[in-house]
């Protein structure tokens, strides 16, 4: 009969259907038991190495065509109420969010938020894969919203946006990370309450440009920004208060230190749940205070959790997947081959790194298969401060020059060393070598930070500072 129907009288057929499925009565059956098993034998990469298993006793529902799925509002109205059926309640218990139903690639885990209680707002943030809006949702306020793009080609962004999701899941408890709301829709959005929109990549680089062209200080400019986001009151260069009305205030060395401290303990609090973030640098570390909301008063948050790696899981911990940001990464992580025809983006194609660092003139990279483990954190967070405290080293281009100069010297140490010589640290020989004349170390002597970088830097894990450590050491305390 289906060969007789008109193509237009096909569609309305397809549309009754479906309503007559949305506009059903709830079934008094009992729901169909749900069960997620390994499947080891599985190469999906919609499933990822999970299958899902269904109670036997109920017959497996088939979900709508994808074509009707866009005419169930219009035949909604069009349709009357009809007598529910088993494969009607089976079918209705799994769909959620009516235009949006996708078993395979949600997993069978319903979205915490509704499409209907989301409003879209300005666009704040855009990358590789994703676009980041600001937002609300009713019986949550104000939010945060990331949206995956769809029409990357050459990429699978599915797989990345679903190892965010279940890490954000994971860690939705966790005092040290952006608040996690929950998905909304089938995939649409990944929600996060807003605490707060900058980052400490943002302060440095706004401190910068208010200092183009002018004598400011832009270290004090930067720590000043870095302050306000997170709620505190700083002194200002004469030893006046910032804030009006008030006297003193934070002078900068404290300012740094809060933003350690801060920045170590959500690191720890990550690592703690025994999960590598493995991306550590001033673009993913969120400033907040507990008028914002932040979660535990927190005033750094960490963000953008869809490269870590998880050891209860399993989730990213292939060492093969290297995942990081060159100018941040841990060394152990990867090694630099000069003198290949192909260029970074194309070695790291096939890692799944992050492409938007341009590298040029130091080499293609490998990575080396190494586990992640804490060092990959610290090592981040030692490159992260180092960055904060030295104003020449706040522009991004700046700081990957002197990433490529650290590797240089490493080499002179590993040479050396292998003559039998006293090596030393990779972070003196670079502060002596070139391309560190103009950088101004004072915050660090002042505050006797320098050995808490050296040790976090470590070209050697084995050697390496540990966070714990870190929160120990005097110039943090």
């Amino acid at each position: 009969r289906d060969r007789t129907l008109r193509a237009g009288d096909r569609t309305d057929a397809m549309s009754r259907l479906v309503a007559t499925v949305a506009r059903a009565p709830a079934s008094r059956l009992e729901p169909r038991r749900r069960a997620v098993a390994p499947s080891p034998g599985s190469t999906s990469p919609v499933h990822r190495g999970f299958h899902v298993v269904l109670d036997p006793s109920r017959p497996a529902a088939r979900p709508p065509p994808r074509s009707s799925r866009r005419s169930v509002g219009a035949a909604r109205g069009r349709c009357g109420r009809t007598p529910t059926t088993p494969m009607v309640a089976a079918m209705r218990e799994d769909s959620f969010d009516l235009g949006s139903y996708d078993p395979e690639m949600d997993g069978y885990e319903p979205p915490e938020v509704s499409v209907s209680d989301v409003v879209k707002g300005a666009r704040i943030g855009e990358g590789s894969f994703a676009v980041v809006h600001a937002g609300t949702v009713a019986g949550v306020g104000d939010v945060v919203l990331k949206q995956y793009r769809r029409d990357v080609r050459g990429r699978d962004w599915f797989s990345f946006y679903a190892d965010e999701r279940a890490m954000c899941r994971r860690l939705r408890d966790r005092p040290g990370v952006a608040p996690f709301v929950g998905v909304a829709g089938s995939d649409l959005y990944l929600v996060w309450r807003d605490v707060g929109k900058r980052t400490l990549a943002n302060v440095m680089e706004e401190a910068q440009a208010c200092a183009a062209g002018k004598s400011g200080d832009v270290l004090h400019d930067a720590l000043t920004l870095a302050a306000s986001e997170m709620g505190l009151t700083t002194a200002g260069k004469e030893g006046g208060s910032t804030a009006a009305g008030e006297e003193g205030g934070l002078t900068d060395s404290e300012v740094f230190v809060a933003v350690a401290r801060g920045l170590i303990e959500a690191v720890v609090s990550i690592n703690d749940a025994d999960v590598v973030h493995r991306d550590v640098k001033p673009d993913n570390v969120l400033l907040t205070s507990p008028e914002k909301g932040s979660p535990g008063g927190a005033r750094v948050l960490m963000v953008d959790l869809g490269g870590a790696a998880d050891y209860q899981t399993g989730q990213g911990t292939d060492g093969s997947e290297a995942i990081f940001d060159p100018t941040y990464g841990a060394p152990e992580q990867f090694k630099r081959v000069k003198s290949r025809s192909r260029g970074v983006a194309g070695m790291f194609a096939g890692f799944g790194v992050n492409r938007d660092v341009d590298v040029s003139g130091i080499g293609d990279l490998e990575a080396t298969g190494a586990a992640p483990t804490a060092a990959f954190d610290a090592f981040g967070v030692g490159l992260t401060l180092l960055r904060l405290a030295t104003p020449a080293l706040h522009p991004a281009t700046s700081m990957k020059l002197a990433r490529s100069a650290m590797d240089e010297a490493a080499d002179r140490v590993s040479e050396r060393e292998g003559k039998g010589d006293e090596g030393g640290s990779v972070l003196d020989e670079w502060a002596s070598g070139p391309g560190s004349g103009s950088c101004d170390f004072g915050l660090l002597d002042e505050l006797g930070a320098w050995s808490l970088l050296e040790g976090l830097t470590q070209w050697d894990p084995d050697r390496r500072m540990t966070l714990e450590e870190a929160l120990r050491h005097p110039s943090l305390n």
